[in-house]
């Protein structure tokens, strides 16, 4: 289970909040554990997620009634699958109805308009099943699976969830939601007595401490991020277009059962042209393992380094150890922050001006973010013992060059384990 079940009770009760509901992709994922094809294909509010805060409370995962099938492979742990059924396909039969309609929902593509009474007694799968044929055993396992969460399925993703929230007895309770819209439309369809927060951050405060499956993830997908520099720093010879690099980027990636989200590659600043000799290149590769980030940045060059790009690679690297050497649960981020840069102002890089840390996972920036009317600095940051962080230090001085050196750290209850290599020396290829 992705989910930190403790983290998130904790949280939950600082905010006094009886539960979460999410709408955003990653917040589902984490949650329930479930990744389907609705999150490819940027179909939003079609599932959502509810995780009460009492746990003797039902948890539910809510999804359109004809994508159950990929729970045969994606399972979810959570007990309640709340589905709904917003297509009829044409000439299948009306059954009879027993309540008012309230609501009216229209399909693209041509379907007719689907109402509270036409929804009633439908089966979920929208499938003919041919009559008298002897069913195979894959036939047999996708209609136990359809008839398992067959009781009742709603109009709508919206009344699927309404439906989850009462089954938990919270439909006067404090929720926080991610999307805070969601409420309102709870509140349209019925649940006035509900109330809730904008959860945005909170979900990230979760989130920031990872559960073991989380940091196992996490650990391979920082190895398969830096497998993917690897070769790209391979690749790199004068003349090399820089926006080639994506492609041997996405294919290391893929070869090890990764996808790539992005890499920046870019000299002087500016990631158009091509590879240059005796030029600085900033490298910073961001793959994904089953959704989790690995986040580790590199400098190389294709030639001969001066003695100060050498210099100031070395004395990055030593402030990033006195850095790791200094981190403990309970310093915070700025603490560290001033501490690294004094210490690469110290080793004779009076000018190097930016070093930042930030907590990887689901998202490149895994922590609460200011955002609206919020100030910069509005959720001051904490270490805690199982977040899993980069120290990022990019640098760019006009007339001299770019740079990086980045890795994947883990916070323990006495220090932190790298979860990257820590090789941080310049690499230097053929000029």
């Amino acid at each position: 289970m992705l989910l930190n079940r403790a983290r998130a009770n904790a949280v939950m009760d600082r905010h006094g909040l009886d539960g979460l509901v999410a709408a955003f992709k990653e917040n589902i994922y984490y949650l329930s554990d479930y990744w389907g094809s609705m999150f490819l294909m940027s179909r939003n509010y079609t599932l959502m997620a509810l995780l009460p805060r009492d746990e003797s409370k039902p948890a539910a995962l809510i999804m359109p009634g004809t994508g159950v099938y990929h729970l045969e492979h994606v399972p979810t742990w959570m007990p309640s699958v709340a589905t709904y059924i917003t297509r009829i396909r044409p000439g299948q039969p009306v059954p009879p109805r027993d309540f008012e309609v309230t609501t009216e929902e229209i399909e693209d593509g041509g379907d007719r308009v689907v109402t509270a009474d036409s929804v009633k007694g439908q089966p979920l799968t929208p499938y003919p099943i041919r009559e008298g044929a002897e069913m195979a055993a894959r036939d047999a396992q996708l209609l136990a699976r359809y008839a398992m969460h067959d009781a009742n399925p709603q109009v709508s993703a919206t009344r699927a969830l309404q439906a989850a929230i009462q089954a938990a007895g919270l439909e006067a309770g404090r929720l926080g939601f991610d999307d805070p819209r969601v409420l309102g439309w709870l509140q349209q369809v019925g649940l006035q007595r509900l109330s809730g927060v904008d959860a945005l951050n909170i979900f990230k405060e979760i989130r920031m401490v990872k559960s073991p499956a989380e940091i196992e993830l996490l650990r391979r997908a920082a190895k398969m991020s830096e497998t993917a520099l690897d070769r790209v720093i391979e690749a790199l010879e004068p003349g090399l277009p820089l926006e080639d690099i994506n492609a041997i980027h996405a294919h290391a990636m893929i070869a090890q059962g990764g996808q790539s989200e992005w890499i920046i590659a870019n000299i002087r600043g500016l990631a158009t042209g091509v590879v240059e000799r005796d030029e600085l290149i900033k490298l910073d590769s961001v793959g994904s393992y089953k959704q989790y980030r690995g986040d580790v940045g590199r400098s190389a060059i294709c030639g001969r380094p001066t003695r100060v790009m050498i210099a100031r690679n070395e004395a990055v690297t030593r402030a990033l150890h006195i850095a790791y050497e200094n981190i403990r649960p309970g310093r915070t981020f700025k603490e560290i922050v001033d501490l690294t840069l004094k210490a690469v102002h110290d080793e004779g890089f009076p000018g190097f001006v930016i070093a930042g840390p930030h907590s990887v996972g689901l998202e490149h920036t895994d922590h609460p973010v200011s955002v609206g009317p919020e100030m910069p600095g509005h959720h001051p940051l904490v270490f805690e013992e199982n977040m899993v962080f980069t120290l990022d230090m990019p640098y760019h001085e006009f007339g001299w060059g770019t740079s990086h050196v980045e890795d994947m750290m883990l916070v323990t209850a006495s220090g932190c384990e790298a979860l990257s290599s820590m090789d941080t020396r310049l690499r230097v290829r053929p000029g």
